[in-house]
């Protein structure tokens, strides 16, 4: 079967896949600068981490309304509004006075984000075949996987040299290019569905997303367990009321396609697992190793540069070998890699050789993961399967990060109890831990997948 495309469809997917790698990057890029913002604003590591945390947060709760928007908003019209709405949030956050108004910048973003993230994997996914998609959702898996891990490193030469607000500025002529480009080619993909939007599973689900992921940023008191307990029953409440109603927010029984859910999961591990590196890296160089942004960010570049050049190729490879060819290997790396950080001594050298092989291994698993959970999928379910996915990676990545800040803080008022001199080297490793046991997880569930290519989606 012909892999050609249409040059409309190829612009198409560029103009969005640029306002989605500004989103993600721009919630990574803050990461490396957050020694900075926590000086210049006076916050503690746990409050600077929201600006990733909050942004995931209300990116996750915004994409369940995808289908709804998907299947009754001019396509356009809604890629319009993300590029607009995401420009308002990027003004404020380069002219913010203070840490309230710069992350309302990033929440306000998240919205756009929100937007453009499904309606990208959906137009791949309604016009190209199975065999197709790889490619086309290598170059999603490109922004996925590339943007969230060049931010630290594209963020740190920016705020070397020109500060931190510039990271922000710089975005503005990208956005209004990809806003020129998407205008010009992007396809109406509506089918003329009838489709109704239920506004108390959208509040339902919106409070148990911020119920968890603020529960896990105060874990270690009662006030964060309750808090855990709480999001759990919203989550119960959301599960019936989706059963019950005729036009779920999120159509929950395609997890009944097991191949689906299990990619759920070999899906949402690496992006956890990437994000919470991406928010602990920087703050081990800078505040740990005693390296300025620009050296920390020099960590992260040779894992981002070879991580976002295998990220397509490996989309593209799915259709020859299958899942599990690039899944098992690409989890058994990034898992050796997690126990070299672990247990080897933190250095400068040691961080960089470590975070190459496990974004190698990432790498191997992103894309092939996703396109294979989309795949398990008929036809008719693709917007309500990106929703599902979108969300749970999202949510995934915000957990992450928010544990991973939760278990440095852990770790270094430890050592400081215990009398050790770089209490951030000894916390890090507890982050470290995690990724470790995030990556596991993912392993186990990639040794249930099969292949779901030759499944045609009709």
């Amino acid at each position: 079967m012909s892999n050609s495309f249409p040059a409309r469809l190829i612009i198409t997917v560029i103009s969005l896949a640029i306002l989605t790698f500004m989103g993600i990057f721009s919630e990574t890029s803050l990461a490396i600068v957050s020694p900075h913002l926590m000086e210049e604003f006076h916050v503690s590591a746990v409050a600077v981490q929201w600006l990733t945390s909050g942004f995931l947060l209300l990116l996750a709760a915004a994409i369940p309304l995808s289908p709804f928007l998907i299947k009754t908003i001019s396509t356009k019209l809604l890629f319009r509004f993300a590029v607009i709405v995401f420009i308002l949030g990027t003004i404020m956050g380069a002219f913010a006075s203070n840490f309230t108004m710069l992350l309302l910048g990033r929440l306000i973003m998240a919205i756009g984000t929100g937007c453009s993230l499904p309606l990208l994997t959906n137009i791949v996914l309604e016009e190209t075949t199975p065999f197709q998609r790889g490619t086309l959702l290598g170059i999603v898996g490109l922004v996925v996987s590339f943007a969230p891990v060049s931010g630290p490193v594209l963020g740190g030469l920016i705020a070397e040299y020109f500060g931190w607000r510039w990271v922000f500025l710089i975005m503005l002529p990208i956005l209004v290019i990809s806003f020129i480009m998407g205008s010009a080619t992007i396809k109406d993909i509506r089918k003329g569905e009838v489709y109704h939007l239920d506004i108390k599973s959208f509040f339902i689900s919106s409070a148990g997303l911020v119920s968890f992921i603020m529960g896990l940023s105060y874990i270690s008191t009662d006030y964060g367990i309750l808090l855990i307990c709480i999001s759990f029953i919203f989550l119960g409440i959301f599960i019936l009321l989706q059963l019950k109603i005729k036009y779920p927010l999120m159509n929950i029984r395609i997890l009944k396609y097991k191949m689906f859910t299990l990619g759920l999961i070999t899906v949402c591990m690496p992006m956890a697992s990437v994000l919470a590196l991406s928010f602990l890296i920087p703050i081990l160089a800078q505040m740990g190793l005693g390296k300025n942004a620009l050296h920390a960010s020099f960590i992260m570049l040779p894992g981002t540069l070879f991580s976002g050049m295998l990220a397509p190729l490996m989309g593209a490879k799915y259709s020859k070998f299958g899942v599990r060819k690039l899944l098992i290997p690409g989890f058994i790396i990034m898992s050796l890699s997690m126990f070299y950080l672990v247990y080897t001594e933190i250095t400068y050298a040691s961080s960089i050789i470590g975070y190459i092989c496990f974004m190698t291994g990432a790498a191997f698993c992103q894309v092939p993961a996703q396109t294979n959970a989309l795949n398990a999928l008929p036809q008719k379910y693709n917007a309500d399967g990106t929703a599902i996915l979108s969300t749970l990676q999202q949510t995934a990545g915000a957990a992450g990060t928010a544990l991973a800040s939760v278990l440095l803080s852990y770790g270094a008022k430890k050592a400081y109890n215990a009398g050790i001199d770089n209490i951030y080297v000894y916390g890090i490793a507890y982050g470290f831990i995690l990724c470790l046991v995030l990556v596991l997880i993912g392993l186990f569930a990639a040794l249930q997948l099969k292949t779901t290519l030759e499944k045609e989606n009709v």
